[in-house]
């Protein structure tokens, strides 16, 4: 009997660790975990060590509190995957955490199970390849998804400071959240807000100096999270040299990720004026700018400004606007092979909607009193009620998830990995909102037919895309493994003996992909965290005090000089890029070079070394 209530006691932890434990055995036994991305390997190779020899807590695209963090456990174990352990960590516990708070709902076994079942195959389905394939910007929304989601659902009849205590969890997971990717943690914290609005606007009496305390200083606690956050990175990256590369970094970033740099020829003044010829400027079309010392931060500054003042005279503010907000109501409103559908997000997002409402209909079993005469409400009276409530929250969150939409359709930067946040960080908050809305129902006959309606619904939705999705990952997988076996090929043959006193510069381009599919690394197989000889020739490392640190270790301080002038510093390519471009640069200079090849890998990538005479 003792173990019995034992185990009764802890029921919604075992249920959850159980879910999670067999989501973590599917997707290990089924599929290899990767990094997304080329970038997500170079900020591992960062932390690790790979990239200067010394794992770094200066990661560039995180803030360096996390990184420094991170790059700890590789100074303590230097030959473990920590920054591919910390992305599942924070997969799993997120699933954790919104499946055991969701579980406190229930007050059935079936019903237990019920979510349970619904919840892992959303994760192991829908957000599937995210589990797989993973990317930063995705952990971070999940990470502020939950805090949005935990908010929501804490108990309001809670006191003040145990309403405090309890958020603390969505508190932290809002600081990582930020220090992981800053950019997007804002990006969604208006839907954060939303959530807080919503649940702070649910309570009977709103304006109370209880409710004010409990509120504000959870807002005070997330804000105070981030302040700290960002104070210690603005320290960390507070030398000249660190400082003038974060605003190369932040030029580039919105040079590439939002504007386009200008034809030469049609903006041939522009360019003389600030100095650069056109053969420099193929420089930023390929990407490798870092072949050039004079292209720094106030010139791609100066381009980048340049550029948006052409993209906005181009582009009139209000065509753009309609054309985006067609795109929008279509990626939201089209279904499965529609070309340019957000499906299975989208329509997930608009069940939950749907959900949303439906709940709040019968909610407190047509028992709530008026505000004057103290009798109760029943009927049409009390639907009425609930539905304005309802409407309000779901008009708001919907208003502000537009103006986010807008933002990003409008600046031409909506890559899945942001696209699907967003979608993501909305599902969290929709689902705290059912959550809360259904356990208020009083009258036990509605409440379980709402339940299990609910339950069936999602639990229908997610099952009906399940196979899809594990096909599509299983594809993608494969497709990986076949890209990344002609990239580990090539970074075999340049680790070897007699190769490992030798420096590569890789074209970038030609480091990204192949046939279209991205080139990345597994998590877990075949770690090696030792130095590499190599580096590409531009990208978002490039000019940094980590890429001069690299280089000085080679010996190498102007890329220039050292690809013409060194016997033991090689230039490599795809056989499908051009390189007349290196041959141009160089001649422009007035230090013309010949290309000799040395060798040829995996039948794709030709390795060169050039030399002071053209041949």
């Amino acid at each position: 009997m003792e173990l019995k209530n034992q185990v009764k006691k802890y029921e919604n932890w075992i249920i959850a660790f159980a879910a999670m434990g067999i989501l973590a055995v599917f997707a290990g036994c089924r599929f290899d975990y990767f990094y997304d991305l080329n970038d997500d390997v170079l900020m591992k190779d960062i932390l690790a060590g790979v990239y200067t020899g010394t794992p770094e807590g200066h990661n560039i695209q995180m803030l360096w509190l996390i990184s420094a963090f991170i790059s700890l456990f590789y100074r303590l174990a230097g030959g473990l995957p920590w920054y591919g352990i910390f992305l599942c960590v924070c997969h799993y516990g997120c699933f954790f955490l919104i499946l055991k708070r969701s579980l406190n709902f229930c007050s059935t076994l079936y019903g237990k199970f019920a979510v349970a079942l619904t919840e892992g195959f959303f994760f192991g389905g829908v957000f599937l390849e995210h589990l797989i394939f993973a990317q930063y910007t995705v952990t971070c929304t999940l990470l502020g998804g939950t805090a949005a989601f935990l908010f929501f659902t804490t108990d309001k009849n809670l006191p003040g400071r145990e309403f405090v205590r309890k958020n603390i969890p969505a508190v932290l997971l809002v600081s990582v959240a930020y220090l992981i990717r800053s950019e997007m943690l804002l990006l969604v914290l208006p839907m954060i807000c939303v959530a807080g609005t919503c649940k702070w606007g649910s309570e009977d009496r709103i304006f109370t100096k209880e409710h004010a305390f409990q509120y504000l200083t959870v807002i005070g606690l997330i804000l105070g999270g981030i302040l700290i956050g960002q104070i210690s990175h603005s320290i960390a990256y507070g030398s000249g040299e660190w400082r003038d590369f974060t605003e190369f970094f932040n030029n580039r970033t919105e040079l590439y990720d939002f504007q386009k740099p200008p034809e030469y020829k049609e903006h041939q003044k522009f360019y003389e004026s600030i100095g650069l010829s056109e053969s420099e400027k193929v420089l930023l079309d390929n990407y490798n700018f870092g072949m050039d010392e004079e292209i720094d931060h106030v010139m791609v500054g100066e381009i980048a400004e340049y550029a948006g003042k052409n993209k906005s005279a181009e582009e009139p503010f209000g065509q753009k606007l309609v054309m985006k907000l067609k795109d929008y109501v279509y990626r939201l409103s089209h279904g499965a092979g529609a070309a340019g559908s957000d499906y299975p997000w989208n329509y997930m997002v608009i069940l939950g909607y749907m959900a949303v409402f439906f709940t709040a209909l019968p909610m407190r079993n047509n028992l709530t009193p008026l505000s004057q005469t103290g009798r109760l409400q029943r009927g049409a009276g009390i639907y009425m009620k609930n539905a304005v409530g309802a409407a309000w929250k779901l008009i708001f969150l919907f208003a502000v998830r537009t103006a986010l939409w807008m933002y990003i359709l409008m600046r031409d930067r909506a890559p899945e990995r942001i696209t699907h946040s967003l979608y993501l960080m909305e599902l969290c908050i929709l689902a705290a909102m059912v959550l809360v809305q259904w356990s208020e129902i009083g009258k036990i006959k509605i409440k379980r037919m709402g339940g299990i309606l609910v339950a069936g619904c999602f639990g229908l939705s997610v099952l009906a895309v399940f196979h899809g999705s594990v096909k599509a990952v299983s594809l993608r997988q494969a497709e990986r493994e076949k890209v990344n076996g002609l990239y580990r090929e090539l970074y075999t043959y340049l680790s070897e003996e007699e190769n490992a006193g030798n420096f590569y510069f890789i074209d970038v381009y030609s480091s990204v992909s192949d046939g279209g599919i991205p080139y990345s690394e597994k998590m877990f197989q075949d770690v090696d965290n030792s130095l590499d000889n190599y580096d590409i020739m531009g990208g978002w490392a490039c000019k940094s005090p980590l890429q001069r640190k690299k280089l000085a270790l080679f010996g190498i301080e102007n890329m220039e000089a050292a690809l013409k002038d060194r016997e033991d510093v090689y230039f490599i390519r795809k056989k499908s890029e051009d390189m007349q471009w290196i041959f141009d640069y160089y001649e422009d200079h007035g230090t013309p070079v010949g290309a000799r090849l040395v060798k040829q890998v995996a039948g794709v990538f030709e390795i060169y070394a050039l030399s002071g005479q053209r041949t």
